[in-house]
């Protein structure tokens, strides 16, 4: 799909959770009503930060609210190029912010999301849907490991 322009811009904000098991650290991946697997993320509401959004989002989706943000700036960007079911292209861009849960109780929320699991990042790497899904979880691990991060 490279070298072809989209026709729409698309734009969300999520959360990529994680949660210190006694053995592992693993994280939140959620399966998306569409059938993919990724993580909690959303469009922004009028007057909502993108924090606030992020929050809400996962608050929505998957029943957490209490989490501790490794910053309150977005660290991760993905962009990826799909058609829509109108055989429209379209260019996502999803803002993630990384934070972790001080529970690892979840609740999905039935209309969106289908199912979850907590997956180390060897076994997400098998759940997740997308390739750019796959890339910004390695990077977000690293900044969770504190390997790169202030």
């Amino acid at each position: 799909m490279k070298g072809i322009l989209p026709e729409l811009k698309d734009k969300s904000i999520g959360v990529i959770l994680y949660y210190r098991f006694p053995r592992s650290t693993k994280y939140l991946i959620i399966k998306h009503r569409k059938g993919h697997w990724s993580f909690a993320k959303g469009h922004k509401e009028k007057e909502e930060l993108a924090i606030q959004t992020a929050k809400r989002e996962l608050d929505e989706e998957a029943g957490i609210d209490e989490v501790e943000f490794l910053s309150k700036k977005v660290l991760l960007t993905e962009k990826y190029l799909f058609i829509n079911k109108d055989k429209m292209k379209v260019l996502k861009e999803v803002d993630y912010f990384i934070a972790g849960s001080k529970t690892n109780k979840v609740k999905i929320d039935n209309k969106e999301i289908v199912s979850y699991k907590w997956c180390t990042l060897k076994g997400a790497e098998k759940v997740l849907t997308y390739k750019q899904s796959k890339r910004i979880l390695k990077k977000a691990s690293i900044f969770i490991n504190k390997k790169n991060y202030p």
